[in-house]
């Protein structure tokens, strides 16, 4: 029995080509129409309008004009069917986009990718890495249901996903495809093991026992990881901004890699990114570490009391154990944690 992905994707796959022949309709419906117009001004220029010939192509124009109506109305309901199936695979997909490569794919990600390939070159014989591209109207439609129905879903847009080929199973695979997830924003890398493609699941964590990687090792390599984990979710502007402060881009960069282990989509973690961009380093660290004790309370709650804080002490480190405190307070006597921290830019110390 197929599942709901299975069906919304082949329903898809046929609203698409039902749409694409409409498409092609409207075209051959709007050529015929101009053609008859073409054909009848120019036996109006040489006549009169009350002329048989020009009556007869008038009346095709009319005819023609017509079938022109009826092909765009058919169109417009290829279109719609095509949507409200989009529509429900959005709703049924789950967190699946992370399959493709979000943000900016340049010679720093590549070399990346290069680093840990040569980093598994002992465990796994001969291993490729490669960032495969598919411009719109291209589809590839080798993988399982939700694959296809992912490409089906974003054929308009150029996607990208990280590519890992083996010829042989290694249980090294897996880790190297962490690894690189880790790094590329929770992005899932498809692995292929000859020509047939096996199923990946990663669970992102903190790294455990992975190899090193030659270069990456030292303050610079640091730096080049947060770029690169930071260019997954902000533009370039952002990323410019913090570089600018480089401790401040591998906390961020350290922040987002933990949101990844959160089960959160990538929109929702940059959006709360964006939201931390202009912070201090100290409020930076502090908002890293009780963000990681997984208290209960929400991002917005405490990402809100360290902008308050952030905004309000000047001297960051003041502001840092404010936040602490502010959060230690809220734990204490169940009051909410921005009013808190309200209470403590508003009355002096709030406690």
């Amino acid at each position: 029995m197929s599942s709901t992905i299975e069906t919304l994707e082949r329903e898809l796959g046929e609203a698409q080509l039902e749409r694409e022949r409409e498409q092609r309709a409207v075209v051959r419906a709007e050529n015929a129409h101009d053609a008859v117009c073409a054909a009848r001004d120019d036996a109006w220029t040489e006549s009169f309008a009350t002329d048989p010939e020009v009556e007869r192509l008038t009346g095709f124009v009319y005819q023609r004009r017509r079938e022109l109506y009826e092909a765009i109305d058919r169109l417009k309901a290829a279109e719609g069917r095509e949507r409200r199936i989009k529509s429900r695979l959005m709703y049924v997909l789950p967190a699946e986009r992370r399959r493709y490569l979000s943000g900016r794919v340049d010679e720093e990600f590549e070399e990346l990718l290069i680093a840990i390939r040569e980093a598994y070159a002992a465990a796994i014989q001969q291993v490729e890495v490669n960032v495969v591209t598919e411009q719109p109207g291209d589809l590839d439609l080798r993988g399982d249901a939700t694959w296809r129905a992912l490409e089906r879903l974003y054929s308009g847009t150029v996607r990208r996903w990280v590519e890992i080929r083996t010829g042989t199973y290694n249980a090294e695979v897996w880790r190297m495809a962490a690894q690189i997830s880790y790094y590329a924003g929770g992005h899932t890398p498809r692995v292929f093991i000859g020509d047939k493609e096996a199923r990946t699941h990663i669970l992102l964590h903190e790294p455990s026992g992975w190899p090193l990687l030659s270069g990456y090792d030292g303050p610079e390599g640091r730096l080049a990881l947060a770029r690169i984990t930071a260019r997954r979710y902000l533009d370039e502007t952002a990323v410019g901004r913090l570089e600018k402060r480089a401790a401040a881009l591998v906390q961020v960069a350290e922040i987002a890699r933990l949101y990844q282990t959160m089960s959160l989509t990538g929109d929702e973690i940059r959006w709360r990114l964006e939201q931390l961009v202009s912070l201090r380093l100290e409020v930076l660290e502090a908002l890293h570490r009780l963000t990681g004790e997984r208290r209960r309370f929400s991002f917005y709650e405490i990402a809100r009391a360290a902008r308050l804080l952030d905004g309000h002490f000047p001297d960051p480190g003041v502001a840092a154990e404010a936040l602490v405190r502010a959060v230690e307070r809220a734990l204490e006597t169940g009051v909410p944690l921005v009013d808190v921290a309200y209470l403590s830019v508003t009355t002096g110390d709030g406690f």
